[in-house]
């Protein structure tokens, strides 16, 4: 009966009705906030500016106050996010009255005195979103693994490990949308490689394309991406299917991210995705080169989730672990903020900055760069906190389990994009769990193969859901 039921889409519909409804909880137990709170203001203010002045300007990172006079055109964040923000507030007032509060407010820093805080339509889209993504990781752990056991619980892990980040989710910031669009982008590849079907191919593409327009930092994909299309597509002998497979794929990126990249040349002279971003989020990341040896050791305890920082305040003391908090003055990240903000503010563009910068830091501090990755790479890890941990201790007994099962190779496909992100992101950024919640859909699967792994060996009848 199992098997019969699950057959076809049924269990991806259940998985997100279900998934939807405890993440709807979770959500909606969360405290309100105003749109100051983290980085929703980036967002909130592009979006407002593009309702209320018909401009897709750089919102908070522009020197005009949109409340106003008219801001001029930007390309400072990706699009994909700041639209959708602007199509729920072109149904919600609330949303929009509340962003209005923001921008009127921020240039005297008084919004959360100021302005009420926001709990609207966001909320449970974004949790329609993570449900979503997780529908993705079911369908790709049922072709990665063969089995619906493997797939199942592989889904309950993903729902627990998101289940940590109800609050984030529950934000007008970009992580439930990037996760949505990195898992079916993840799924559909997939499909795409193994099978060559090119209807799969397309979305495939067009759901990478998306992703470029809300995190345009995995462009780096790309390269890699279409590559491992062609390959698969001349061996062992050209195929025809397989190589209009490849095109369709590049045509979906490129349907989606060329006519933004041409409103950019048009408007503003540059054919891109964005500017000035990525330049000063590494500006940020690159104080981290200053880690003295102790303090990089003091890290790998101190970036543990939860406990970490204060073990590692007793272990070390406090003047060794006190530039790696986020928060106290002179920290490392408090350091490298001050440097973004007088790079934005100086005169001229800041991409300009960036040949310098990998000169002198990357190039001319090889060690103390690498190093650096690695810690930060570290702290990116733990994706779902103390639950994380369990999972990451999983990881090597799944890995076992899918070799096993002759799958390791599908899985490894399936995972190997989160995992080339978290380097991108520890190598470009100051990195944080947060930017690497797709790294909850590969660990899922290996983890739901050494549960059920250790379970068949308990009761010998389960060897059965392993395969």
């Amino acid at each position: 009966m199992l098997a019969r039921w699950g057959q076809g889409g049924r269990p991806v519909v259940l998985a997100f009705a279900l998934c939807f409804a405890a993440l709807l909880v979770a959500g909606l137990r969360a405290p309100p906030r105003d749109l100051s709170y983290g980085d929703q203001s980036f967002y909130a203010t592009t979006a407002w500016d593009l309702l209320r002045w018909g401009t897709f300007s750089d919102g908070f990172f522009d020197r005009v106050d949109s409340a106003v006079e008219a801001p001029p055109p930007g390309m400072f964040l990706g699009p994909a996010y700041p639209l959708l923000l602007a199509g729920v507030m072109s149904v919600e007032p609330s949303l929009r009255e509340a962003a209005g509060c923001m921008v009127r407010h921020t240039p005297s820093a008084d919004v959360a005195a100021r302005c009420p805080a926001y709990r609207g339509l966001v909320r449970p889209l974004h949790m329609a979103l993570v449900a979503g993504a997780l529908a993705f990781l079911l369908a790709a752990a049922r072709r990665v693994s063969g089995s619906l056991a493997v797939a199942g619980l592989a889904t309950g892990i993903g729902l627990v490990l998101c289940l940590a980040y109800a609050r984030l989710f529950s934000l007008a910031m970009t992580e439930s949308l990037a996760l949505f669009l990195f898992s079916g982008a993840a799924y559909t590849f997939m499909r795409a490689l193994l099978d060559g079907r090119r209807g799969v191919a397309l979305l495939g593409g067009l759901f990478f394309g998306l992703l470029l327009l809300t995190r345009p930092s995995h462009v780096v994909l790309l390269p890699v991406a279409l590559p491992a299309l062609l390959y698969a597509a001349m061996r062992p002998v050209p195929s025809g299917r397989r190589i209009a497979a490849t095109a369709l794929f590049a045509l979906g990126v490129a349907a989606v991210t060329l006519p933004w990249a041409l409103r950019n040349e048009a408007v503003l002279g540059r054919f891109a995705l964005t500017a000035g971003y990525g330049p000063a989020v590494l500006i940020e990341r690159m104080a981290y080169n200053e880690m003295t040896p102790r303090e990089f050791g003091a890290s790998f305890l101190y970036w543990l989730p939860d406990f970490g920082d204060g073990l590692a305040e007793r272990l070390f003391g406090h003047e060794t672990v006190r530039r790696l908090d986020w928060n106290l003055p002179d920290s490392l990240y408090d350091i490298g903020q001050h440097r973004r903000h007088a790079a934005l503010a100086a005169p001229g563009r800041i991409d300009d900055l960036v040949p310098g910068l990998l000169r002198d830091e990357v190039i001319g501090r090889p060690v103390a760069y690498v190093a650096s990755t690695l810690s930060l790479a570290w702290r990116g890890l733990w994706v779902g906190r103390n639950v994380g941990i369990v999972v990451i201790l999983l990881l090597p007994l799944g890995l076992v389990a899918a070799h096993r099962a002759g799958r390791l190779r599908l899985w490894a496909l399936y995972a190997a994009p989160a995992w080339i992100m978290l380097v991108v992101h520890a190598g470009a950024s100051v990195n944080q769990e947060r930017y690497n919640l797709a790294l909850i859909l590969g660990l899922s699967v290996a983890a739901a193969w050494a549960i059920l792994s250790l379970a068949a060996r308990r009761w010998p009848a389960l060897r059965g859901t392993l395969a």
